[in-house]
């Protein structure tokens, strides 16, 4: 086995992550837009403060990653978990 082989397989050890991580596309404003004002109004009219993991704790942690996902750009992925979690709540959304 020549030297190139080992350096070529540690290159791409060492630069395998960057390939996995496709870029994310920006989401579309009016997406992102509807995604900010969902948490803002699950923010502002849900009681937050529960204890257990059906409670509204884990409702507002699940509130914020939806956001997270969102301000990444995947907002298909995002949207529909404060839609529900506004439907519980009782909001027609």
């Amino acid at each position: 086995m020549s030297i190139i082989t080992p350096i070529a397989l540690a290159l791409a050890v060492v630069t395998a992550p960057a390939w996995a991580q496709a870029p994310n596309p920006a989401a579309p404003p009016a997406d992102l837009a509807r995604c900010e004002n969902l948490h803002a109004l699950f923010t502002r009219y849900s009681n937050t403060g529960g204890e257990s993991r059906s409670g509204s704790a884990f409702d507002g942690i699940e509130a914020n990653k939806a956001l997270a996902n969102c301000r990444r750009g995947n907002t298909q992925a995002g949207i529909p978990v404060l839609e529900r979690l506004l439907r519980s709540q009782g909001f027609k959304v």
